[in-house]
Formats: structure tokens, sequence, C-alpha cells
């Protein structure tokens, strides 16, 4: 596909320096959209932080619940199992309020030893997952994820470690760890929401973390199996949020949530504006170069065309002093003014030759029209000599065919023009010449001539001329026989770039062969001509008999001078 440039100059000059401009604008562009990455994804970025706090805190939490529970392990009251081991339970609870919501020590076959405040899973004994996981790995072990009920307030998470005696295993010590003071409010370093998520698709909220603020339920089991991803997301509550997951224990998932709705529209309206002061200083320079190609280049380029068309008016070029031209255009416009002249020199000489040539042709065709009139003046003298009707009779055709081209020829030279002829002009005086000729001048036969002021092509005109002198020539002798009178029509008309003639009359007709009629044998040469001459002018002709004899010819008409199409008519 090749580039279709602009028609104006100004709009050229423009469209390059937009050409040149592009790849700096690509440049500011691909800026502009790491710049607005960059800050859409400071959510995550927070997010990511804020996960990585949380974690921290968290991990510090279980971490200081470990040392708790480890030291209670060793405590020779709680190894007792008497009532020193309760109270040492109490005084820890009492130390840390808001960590534990309570604590319990049981024996390795699952008794309960002691314990202080609720504790997740007592019942269940050697059953429980943190007893199984404690005494399996021998070490500090977690529960399930507990979010309320069975004598808690708030959600917790059980944590065990192992206690040993003389013999080994002896039991395990166990506490209810808070979950929601790792996210309290008054912690400024963490901001956002937090909750943990269990493998059944719970969700405990760290801290004051509302529901709304959690994804909906079926993304959920996503951030399960993506530990460590960082998406934008629509909360429940219609917002977005920034939202990072990380593993924190074998089942175990924090999610955390920082909202996100500011900073993206933050990021599109820094874009916004990156991309409007782009194209603020794009116009801004277009306009300076439109304003500057109009004054330097436009300006004296369309001086120059308006110089020219004055010249093509009829006026003389005259560039006067090259002024502020370029050199280009001064050069330019010297060259032309050298043309114009040279032009105007040849003009004049071939203005000279064509006068010339006019009156040579007018001459010719003069002499050529008073040639045929002596000819066709003989042929008519001879005519009077001859006694025998039928070759006095092909005489007087031959004479109108003669009479009919020296009428052309004249009107050739006399109204001007000397390739094209007025048909309506020319129909009138040769078909009046026609019936003069015959002695039809009376009014017995009426003529009615109906042609457009058609110019037509002399080439063409000929075989016309002659058609119509033979149609006409034929009805004024044979459609009206025994002194009846009728009607002759001849009409031409254009339609487009075709013609059509039409000879009509409201004889006799036609007779089907030779025929002996009072103006002597009809040979039906006269219909063979006429064909000859349509065939020449390469036209439809059609000849009817209703109501008298009628020929119609089509024809395309040519504009310029051809030789003829159909050399046939040497023939005919």
């Amino acid at each position: 596909m090749r580039l279709r440039w602009p028609g104006q100059v100004r709009a050229r000059v423009a469209l390059l320096l937009l050409l040149a401009a592009v790849p700096m604008l690509l440049l500011a562009a691909v800026i502009a959209w790491q710049a607005f990455r960059m800050v859409a994804a400071q959510p995550l970025d927070r997010a990511r932080v804020v996960r990585a706090a949380a974690a921290a805190r968290y991990q510090a939490i279980l971490d200081d619940a470990a040392g708790v529970l480890g030291g209670l392990a060793g405590s020779p009251a709680v190894a007792s199992g008497g009532p020193g081991c309760a109270a040492a339970l109490r005084d820890a609870l009492a130390l840390y309020p808001a960590r534990f919501a309570g604590f319990i020590v049981l024996h390795a076959d699952g008794r309960v030893a002691c314990s202080a405040g609720p504790v997740v899973g007592v019942g269940e004994g050697t059953a429980a997952s943190w007893f199984r996981g404690a005494k399996e790995r021998n070490g500090f072990a977690l529960g399930e994820l507990v979010d309320g009920g069975r004598g808690l307030d708030r959600a917790v998470l059980t944590a065990a470690v192992p206690r040993f005696g003389p013999e080994g295993f002896a039991g395990v010590v166990a506490g209810g760890v808070r979950l929601d003071w790792p996210m309290a409010p008054e912690d400024p370093e963490l901001t956002g929401h937090a909750w943990l998520l269990a493998p059944d698709g719970r969700a405990v909220a760290l801290g004051k973390a509302p529901a709304a603020a959690l994804p909906p339920t079926a993304a959920l089991a996503a951030w399960w199996g993506e530990a460590r991803a960082a998406r934008i997301a629509r909360g429940r509550d219609g917002e977005d949020y920034a939202y990072a997951a990380r593993r924190v224990g074998p089942d175990l998932r924090l999610l955390v949530a920082t909202p996100a709705a500011g900073d993206e529209a933050e990021a599109r309206a820094d874009l916004a504006q990156r991309l409007a002061g782009l194209v603020l200083l794009l116009g801004i320079g277009l306009a300076l170069v439109a304003v500057g190609a109009d004054r330097a280049l436009v300006g004296p380029i369309r001086r120059l065309a308006a110089m020219v068309q004055d010249w093509r008016s009829g006026g003389a070029f005259d560039p006067g002093p090259p002024g502020l031209l370029p050199v280009e255009l001064a050069q330019l416009a010297a060259s032309f003014a050298a043309a114009t002249a040279a032009l105007a020199q040849r003009e004049a000489e071939l203005r000279g030759a064509v006068a010339q040539q006019e009156l040579l042709l007018q001459e010719i065709h003069h002499r050529v029209k008073n040639n045929l009139q002596i000819v066709a003046s003989l042929m008519n003298l001879q005519a009077s000599r001859i006694r025998l009707p039928e070759a006095k009779r092909e005489f007087a055709a031959a004479r109108d065919r003669i009479r009919a081209l020296a009428t052309l020829h004249r009107h050739l030279y006399a109204h001007g023009d000397l390739q094209t002829i007025s048909m309506d002009r020319f129909l009138h005086e040769l078909c009046d010449q026609l019936l003069q000729a015959m002695g039809e001048g009376g009014g017995r036969i009426r003529l009615r001539i109906e042609a457009s002021a058609l110019q037509m092509n002399s080439d063409q005109a000929v075989p016309i001329a002659l058609i119509v002198t033979e149609a006409v020539s034929n009805a004024a002798k044979y459609a009206f026989p025994g002194g009846r009178s009728g009607h002759i029509r001849v009409s031409l008309t254009e339609t487009g770039t075709r013609a059509r003639l039409v000879i009509q009359d409201d004889g006799v007709g036609l007779p089907a062969g030779p025929s002996e009629t009072e103006s002597g044998v009809r040979d039906g040469i006269g219909l063979h001509l006429i064909r000859g001459f349509a065939r020449q002018l390469g036209a439809q002709l059609a000849v009817t008999q209703e109501g008298g004899t009628r020929y119609q010819l089509d024809l395309e008409l040519r504009r310029h001078r051809a030789e003829p199409e159909d050399p046939s008519l040497a023939a005919d």
C-alpha cells in the first residue's frame, strides 16, 4: 500500500514533522507508561510490605508462644501436676492476657493434669492434632484454627510443646494463642487488613479486618493455592484492594489487603496528565510549523501560483525581484519566465501558421465547391442534349449528388469552422436545393426539417449528405405518383454520444423489386447506395414501410476527424 501525501505543502511539512517526532513520542509514551505502571504497582508493593511485616510479626508471636509454653513445660510446678500446676498456669495467663486465652497440661495418656482458662480440643485428649503434632515432632506444634465458641470470645490457635520426664515423653503443655492482636490498630507499622485462611475456606480476621474487604468466596481457594501471590482484585464491598498471601504454617495462609482505588486513580490521572502534555506540545509544535511553513514556503508558492494563473488568463508572467523567495522557488520562477517567453513566441508563430492554414483550407474548399458546381453544370448541360430518358435521369441523379457535395464544401469554408458542419442549416439548404432542382418547389411536396444544432465531423457529414440526397430524391420522384401531394420529414437528433437520422415520407412506399413508375424504372440503386453509406458510418440502418417509407440510422458520433471505417463504399 503506497503512502498518499496530502495535497497542501503545509500539510506535508506537518506530516514530515510528525513522522520525525514519532520516535520521541514513542519514547515519551513508554516513559509515561512505565510511570503509570510504577504508580499503579504501589498498592501491590504496599501489600507485599504489609504481608512481610504481618508474617514477621505473626512468626514472632508464635516464637514467643513457643518460648512461653516451653518455659511452662520445664517448670517444676507444672511437672508435679499438683495444685502448683494450676497456679503456675494462672500466673502465666495473668502475665500474657492479650496473647493467650488459656493453658492446659496433659499427661502422656491424654488426661488433664491442670488448666487455666478455655483451651480448644481439651476433650479430644491424645486425638487432638496439636497433641499428636507435639508428640510426633518432639517440638512446637500448631492445632486447628478456631474463630469462636467453646468458651472463647475471639479467634484462637492452639499451640503445644512436649514435656518430658525421667521416662521420656510425659505429656504436653498447650495454650490458646489469640490471633487478633498481631494487627492491632495501635501498631503504626502495619496498615490494611489481614486474615488467616483455613483449608476449609474459612477466613479468620486478625484485628478489626472487615469481612466486606475479603475477595469473593470463590477467589479464596486461589489464594490458598498461590501462597505468595499478589494481585489487585475487587472486594465484596465493591472497592479495589491489593491482596497478598503467604504460607505461615502447614495448614494456614496469611492474607493481607490494602486499599488500591486511590492509587489506581492517581496513576490514571498522572498518565492522562502526561499524555495531555505530550499532545499539547505536539499541537503547539505543529501549529508553529504550520505558521512558519505558511510564511516561508506556502506563501511564496501561493504567489507564484497566482502569477501563473494570471499568465494563463492572458496576462504576462512577471515574477519580479526574488525578495524573500527561497532559492529553489526563485530558480523555478526564473525558469518559468523564460519558458513563458519562449511559449509566447512559439504561440505567435503557431497562430500565424494556423491562420495561413485556415486560409489555404478555405481556398481549397472554395475551389472544390466551384469545381463541383462546374461539374454539375456540365452534367446538367450534357443531360439536356441526351434523348434517352433513362440516361437523362442518371445524369440528373449524379448531378444532385455532386451538388450535395458542393453544398457541403461551401458550408465548410463559409461558416468559419473547417472541421465540423452545423447540420441544422446544412440540411435545410440541401433539401431545399434538391426539391428546387427537381421542380418541386411549388408546394405539392411539403418538406419539414427537424435538426438540432449539432456540430458534426465532416467525415460523417459527407455520408449523411449523400444518404439524405438519395432518400429525399427517391421520395420526391417515386413516393407521390399521379400528382398527389405529401410530406417528407428529415429529423436529426443527438443523445449523448449517439445520433439518430430519420427520413420519412407518407407516400406509396417501396416496391419489392424493379418497377415502372411515372419517372421511369425504379431499380433500387438509391437504397443500395444508402446501405453502403450506412456501412461507412458504422450505423444501424432500419427501413420500414408503414404509411410510406421510413429510413432510420443510429450512429456513434465522432469528435475528431478519422478515416472511413468501412472501405466497402468504393466497391459499392
